[in-house]
């Protein structure tokens, strides 16, 4: 159940908010919404953990998802955005596994 995952991940983050894990249970929020269909929730979730974990390794997936949910959305100039973002900030740009999703995502906006 999606909703019991993104009840258990909120809940670590309460009890463990400066973790390094933190940004992982942030972003696996984004992912649960996302995977259940929830762009919207999907979309917040993911703003909270590029806001609150900016410097998080796990931020460039962030990136890359919150562009999955936009492009579900129908917001191009979004997920356009999103996905350059994810690019940049994988480590090793689009070569890195974030940032071939993301390249792959940019392809897709491209397509008629």
């Amino acid at each position: 159940s999606y909703e019991l995952a993104v009840s258990g991940f909120t809940d670590y983050i309460k009890s463990f908010p400066k973790s390094d894990q933190a940004d992982d249970a942030q972003v696996l929020i984004c992912n649960a919404y996302l995977t259940d269909g929830k762009y919207d929730k999907a979309v917040e979730a993911c703003d909270v953990a590029i806001r609150t974990y900016p410097t998080g390794d796990r931020i460039p997936e962030a990136y890359y998802r919150k562009g999955v949910a936009l492009q579900a959305l129908k917001d191009a100039d979004g997920a356009r955005d999103a996905y350059e973002r994810a690019i940049k900030g994988d480590p090793a740009g689009e070569n890195g596994t974030i940032g071939r999703l993301a390249k792959q995502g940019l392809d897709r906006l491209r397509r008629p």
